[in-house]
């Protein structure tokens, strides 16, 4: 026979201390959460370039990423915020087919707004280089003729 003997006092002190200790565990958790999304990586890699960087706080950060791909940017013609649908549909499917063929995916950037930065090009066949940019990085780009329902083709 066992015999189980509680006191309420103590009951309610082991209580509190799990309590606490759970929240604490909770907190620390979404803190982690918070931070492992918030990460975005400095490099994307595609076959055509190989690694090559996507930092783009700064107007020179924005050209010399364009250089990257061989692109002569004159100055910018644009600059405005856009928002990332949440759902994407086929129109958005094909254009995030276009990022991944350079190394970079919009999917997890559903829902964001984002930075939108148009430049006019020097010696290109098509006239404008479009970037996407979130939180300084470049997530996304494509280059365009300017002209409306014209093919996007992408930065490389």
């Amino acid at each position: 026979m066992f015999v189980f003997n509680f006191k309420v006092a103590d009951s309610k002190k082991v209580f509190a201390v799990f309590a606490v200790a759970s929240v604490a565990v909770a907190i620390i958790c979404i803190i982690c959460m918070i931070s492992v999304q918030n990460n975005l990586p400095d490099t994307a890699t595609c076959d055509e370039l190989g690694c090559y960087s996507l930092k783009c706080d700064k107007n020179d950060e924005q050209c010399a990423f364009l250089e990257q791909f061989g692109l002569s940017p004159l100055k910018i013609t644009d600059s405005s915020e856009v928002a990332i649908p949440t759902e994407f549909n086929k129109t958005y499917e094909e254009y995030n087919e276009l990022q991944k063929s350079i190394g970079l995916d919009l999917e997890k950037f559903k829902g964001k707004s984002v930075q939108k930065v148009t430049y006019e090009l020097e010696n290109s066949k098509t006239k404008y280089a479009v970037l996407l940019i979130y939180k300084g990085k470049v997530i996304g780009g494509h280059l365009t003729n300017g002209e409306y329902g014209s093919k996007n083709r992408p930065l490389i």
